[in-house]
């Protein structure tokens, strides 16, 4: 059984307020073409076609069933497709988690909390970010070592200097330095 949608054209005159600028709204006539659908849809066979002196016509059958065809296997490729989509889909997360852990477990600077990123391309920025800081900070370290100067070798043995000692305190040191 056939479905057919009749489409009428119907040419009608409406009415649109146009705004000109002042407090009055003028109308102005435009004639509109429309086309609407009936409220049934008429569903036809054969048996009615030829009583009602219609004969079946063929061509648009044929493309009907044409487009029909080309409809399903459309949503079957589309069914396949996102299938397909999918499965690359949940590789690619797979394959961007194994980077990550990867390039954490590359470097002794780097730890889970500071690399983050749901893509490579994410992933290499931070990597970058780090290694800037990373960067930064060692510089910063070796300026404040060149302030820093440690003399080379130990320093020279010399007896302790008493002289801040109380009489007593240097009795009891050199009590017990012969001990």
């Amino acid at each position: 059984m056939n479905e057919e949608i009749k489409l009428e054209t119907v040419e009608t005159t409406a009415t649109t307020p146009v705004d000109t600028g002042r407090s009055e709204n003028t109308l102005l006539q435009n004639p509109v073409i429309a086309r609407r659908a009936p409220d049934t849809v008429i569903a036809r066979s054969e048996a009615t076609r030829q009583s009602i002196g219609t004969a079946p016509d063929n061509k648009q059958d044929g493309k009907l069933a044409e487009l029909e065809t080309a409809l399903s296997e459309t949503k079957q490729s589309l069914a396949a497709r996102s299938g397909e989509y999918d499965r690359l889909k949940s590789a690619l997360d797979d394959a961007v988690s194994a980077y990550r852990k990867l390039a954490v477990s590359s470097s002794p600077l780097y730890s889970d909390d500071i690399i983050s990123g749901s893509t490579v391309e994410e992933i290499d920025a931070s990597i970058k970010k780090v290694n800037g800081l990373v960067k930064k900070m060692r510089s910063t370290l070796e300026a404040e070592l060149k302030d820093l100067t440690i003399p080379a070798g130990a320093p020279e043995r010399s007896a302790p200097d008493l002289s801040s000692l109380s009489p007593r305190d240097k009795i009891k040191y050199g009590i017990q330095d012969k001990k």
